[in-house]
C-alpha cells in the first residue's frame, strides 16, 4: 500500500509504522506523500476507531526530514503552515491518536509528539531538536510542544539545538510524554490502551478530542461554548440513546461506525 510507512488495521485498531529504519526513520519526498495519504485511509475507514504511530526498528522513531531527500513543499502551500501534513492533527483527524516512541526523536519528529492525543515513550526514547543548529528556525513543532510543556523547556530544546538531549525520564516529568515501559512493551501498552479506546463511541470520542483541541486556539468561554455546541449535534444521533440502553441492560454498546462525512467541513 505505502512504499515508506506499514500500515494495518486489527480489532478497530490502525497502526501506522514510519518505516525507513536504515535513515532512522526520516522522512523523506515519499513518506511526505504518504503520510496524508495514510491518515485519510484511517479517517475513511468506518472499521478503523483509534491509531497508533511508531517507528520502525529500536533505535530511533523519527530522526525529522531527511537531508539527503527533503521534502518538497506544494508551492502552493508553502506560504501556510498546512505545507506540512504530516501528523493525524495536521490532516483534521478527529479520531484518537496514540504515539508509541521507540527511540531518538529529532527535529520533525516533535510534531508526531505535540500532535498525538497520548504519548508512550520506551525507556530508550530521547528527544533532540536541531534546527538552529544546521541554520534553519525551529518555529512549528516548539510551538506545538508549549502547548503541552513548559515554556523554559521548549526553548532549551529549540535554542541548545544539538546542545541539548532531553532524556525520557525528563521528558516525562515536563508532560512531553505520558508514560514511560519497557522497550519490548510499548506496541502492546500501546495496544491495550488502543483496544480500551476502541470499546467507547467513536462519535462521542472524536468530538471529544476536537473540542478539547480547539480550546487550545480560542479563549475560554468561546471553548466552552464551542464545545457545548459539540455536545448538542452529538446528542442528536443515535449514540447517546445506544450508551444508556445498554448501560442500563448491562450489555456492551452497539455504537454507530464513525462517519468522516460529519466532520468534512472541520
Amino acid at each position: 500500500m505505502f512504499d515508506t510507512l506499514a500500515y494495518a488495521v486489527e480489532d478497530g485498531i490502525a497502526t501506522i509504522c514510519l518505516d525507513r529504519p536504515d535513515r532512522h526513520n526520516a522522512i523523506n519526498q515519499q513518506m511526505h506523500l504518504e503520510l496524508p495519504q495514510a491518515w485519510e485511509a484511517f479517517n475513511r475507514d468506518p472499521e478503523a476507531v483509534v491509531a497508533i504511530i511508531t517507528g520502525s526498528g529500536q533505535k530511533a522513531f523519527c530522526t525529522g526530514a531527511d537531508v539527503a531527500d527533503l521534502p518538497q513543499l506544494d508551492r502552493d502551500n508553502a506560504p501556510s503552515h498546512n505545507a506540512i501534513r504530516w501528523t493525524g492533527l495536521q490532516n483534521r483527524t478527529w479520531k484518537p491518536v496514540i504515539c508509541a516512541i521507540n527511540g531518538l526523536t529529532v527535529g520533525g519528529g516533535l510534531h508526531f509528539i505535540a500532535d498525538s492525543d497520548i504519548v508512550l515513550a520506551s525507556e530508550t526514547a530521547s528527544f533532540c531538536d536541531t534546527h538552529v543548529s544546521v541554520g534553519l528556525v525551529a518555529g512549528l513543532e516548539p510551538i506545538s510542544l508549549a502547548r503541552r510543556m513548559p515554556l523554559e523547556a521548549v526553548l532549551r530544546l529549540a535554542l541548545l539545538g544539538r546542545g541539548e538531549r532531553m532524556p525520557v525520564e525528563r521528558a516525562l516529568a515536563l508532560g512531553m510524554v505520558g508514560e514511560i515501559v519497557a522497550p519490548d512493551q510499548l506496541i502492546p501498552r500501546a495496544r491495550e490502551m488502543a483496544g480500551a479506546i476502541a470499546k467507547n463511541s467513536p462519535s462521542a470520542m472524536a468530538r471529544t478530542k476536537k473540542a478539547i483541541w480547539q480550546s487550545l486556539e480560542l479563549p475560554l468561554q468561546a471553548a466552552l461554548e464551542r464545545a457545548w455546541q459539540e455536545i448538542l449535534i452529538h446528542n442528536e444521533g443515535p449514540d447517546l440513546a445506544e450508551g444508556v440502553a445498554a448501560f442500563l441492560e448491562q450489555r456492551a454498546p452497539q455504537w454507530q461506525p464513525f462517519d468522516s462525512e460529519l466532520f468534512d467541513d472541520d
